[in-house]
C-alpha cells in the first residue's frame, strides 16, 4: 500500500505534528508501507530517510506556496493510495482538492480546532472553544471555520488523540462513524543519571521549581499563574515557577514578571533542545498546566513518564488522562485560588506526591507506539 504524508512542518523543524510523522512513517515503512512525505519548511537538513521528503519553501508568499504544495502533492499522488493529512488547512485544503481529483482516500488528523486557534490568536480576549463552536464571528475567522469544517466532512476517515476532540468534531457535521480515536504513543524519555542537585547546578536554577511548559499562548494560562507567584513565596520564599516555551505572548509575560518584581523567582527561558527537557523535569517539583484548552497534551505523560506529580486544568483531554485527587490534581482553568491551594497541598505532601506518580504508571501503558501504529494501520487497511 502506497501513502502520502501531506504535513505542515517535519524535522528538523520542531513539534509534535513533525516527530509523529517522522516515527509513523519509518514504521509504516518497516511494516511493507511505500512511503512519501510532503511538507512546508525552510530548514534545511543532511539526515537521510529510506522515503521521499518533498519540502515547500516558507519563503513564497501565502496562497503561492500552497499553490505550489497543490501541485507538488497532485503530481505524488497519481501514484498512491491513500493521503493522510496532518492538518484541517495549509495541509488539509490541498490534500481534500487532490484526493477529490483523483479519487484517492484521504485520512484526515485533528489535534485541535484551526479556526479557533486562528481566531484566538487574533484578538486580545477570546470564547472558549466550546463557545466558538455555537457562534458566529468575523469574515475571516468564517473562512477558517467553513474551510476546516468542508475538509472534515469530506475526508473518509478522521483520526483524533482523545474523545474530547472526537466530539468537536462531531460538532462540525462529521459522522460519528467517520471519527477514529487514537491516542499519541509516548517516547520513552532519557533518565538523567545525576542527582537533581546536580541538574539544578546544570540548568543554573534553585529552589523549588513548578514546571510549565507549552507554547506562550493566549489560552496557554501562564499570565494567571505568574499573577498569584506573589502569594506562593508568601508560603514558601524559595519557589521558581520555570516556564519553557516560545510564543506570542512571550513580551506581555516578561513585562508581568518585571511589573510585579519577580525576576528573580519566574524565568522565562524560551525554547529548549528536545534532549534538554528530561533535564527539566527532573528538576521539578511540581508539573502546572493552567491551559484553557487541550487536545491531549503530551507534555503532561512526559511530566509523569519521569515522576513529577502533576496540576492541570480540567479542559479538553485533559480529563483523559488525570483523574482528579488520583493520579494528579484538576482545577478550573484561570481559577487562581484553586491553582495556588492545590500547588501548596501537593508541594506539602510528599506522600501525596508518591501516590499520584505511582497511580500514573498505569495509565502510561495506553500511549505506545505499537498500540499506535496497529490501530492506524487497520484504519489505512480498511480491516
Amino acid at each position: 500500500m502506497k501513502i502520502i504524508f501531506a504535513t505542515g512542518i517535519f524535522p528538523p523543524d520542531i513539534g509534535g505534528p513533525a516527530t509523529y510523522v517522522e516515527k509513523l512513517a519509518n514504521q509504516l515503512l518497516q511494516k511493507g508501507f511505500e512511503v512519501k512525505v510532503i511538507t512546508f519548511s525552510n530548514t534545511k537538513t543532511k539526515k537521510n530517510y529510506d522515503f521521499p521528503v518533498i519540502r515547500i519553501s516558507n519563503k513564497y508568499p501565502k496562497g503561492i506556496k500552497h499553490f505550489i504544495y497543490f501541485l507538488e502533492l497532485l503530481k505524488m499522488a497519481k501514484s498512491t493510495d491513500i493521503i493522510y493529512a496532518q492538518n484541517q488547512t495549509s495541509a488539509g485544503f490541498p490534500s481534500i482538492l487532490v484526493s477529490k481529483l483523483l479519487k484517492k482516500r484521504l485520512i484526515l488528523k485533528v489535534v485541535g480546532d484551526a479556526a479557533w486557534e486562528s481566531y484566538a490568536n487574533r484578538v486580545s480576549e477570546f470564547d472558549n472553544i466550546e463557545i466558538f463552536q455555537e457562534k458566529k464571528y468575523d469574515f475571516f475567522t468564517e473562512l477558517i471555520r467553513k474551510t476546516r469544517s468542508f475538509v472534515a466532512k469530506n475526508a473518509d476517515t478522521i483520526i483524533t488523540p482523545s474523545q474530547y476532540l472526537k466530539n468537536i468534531v462531531k460538532g462540525w457535521g462529521v459522522p460519528k462513524q467517520n471519527i477514529q480515536v487514537i491516542y499519541n504513543a509516548l517516547e520513552q524519555l532519557p533518565e538523567p543519571h545525576v542527582s537533581k542537585e546536580e541538574i539544578k547546578k546544570k540548568i543554573r536554577v534553585e529552589g523549588d521549581i513548578i514546571l510549565s511548559i507549552g507554547r506562550l499562548a493566549p489560552w496557554k494560562g501562564f499570565s494567571a499563574l505568574i499573577d498569584i507567584f506573589p502569594e506562593l513565596l508568601k508560603e514558601n520564599p524559595d519557589f521558581k515557577l520555570i516556564i519553557v516555551g516560545e510564543g506570542e505572548e512571550k513580551k506581555k509575560l516578561e513585562l508581568q514578571v518585571e511589573k510585579l518584581g519577580l525576576k528573580d523567582n519566574v524565568k522565562l527561558i524560551g525554547k529548549i533542545s528536545h534532549q534538554d527537557i528530561p533535564l527539566y523535569f527532573k528538576a521539578a517539583d511540581i508539573f502546572m498546566l493552567n491551559s484553557g484548552y487541550e487536545g491531549l497534551p503530551h507534555v503532561v505523560l512526559e511530566a509523569i513518564q519521569l515522576g513529577v506529580p502533576v496540576v492541570i486544568s480540567n479542559k479538553g483531554g485533559n480529563p483523559e488522562l488525570i483523574k482528579d485527587s488520583f493520579n494528579g490534581f484538576l482545577i478550573e482553568y484561570n481559577n487562581k485560588e484553586q491553582i495556588k491551594n492545590k500547588l501548596l497541598k501537593l508541594w506539602q505532601d510528599r506522600n501525596l506526591q508518591k501516590r499520584f506518580v505511582e497511580n500514573s504508571k498505569e495509565k502510561l501503558k495506553e500511549f505506545n507506539w505499537e498500540n499506535l501504529v496497529n490501530k492506524t494501520i487497520k484504519i489505512l487497511t480498511n480491516k
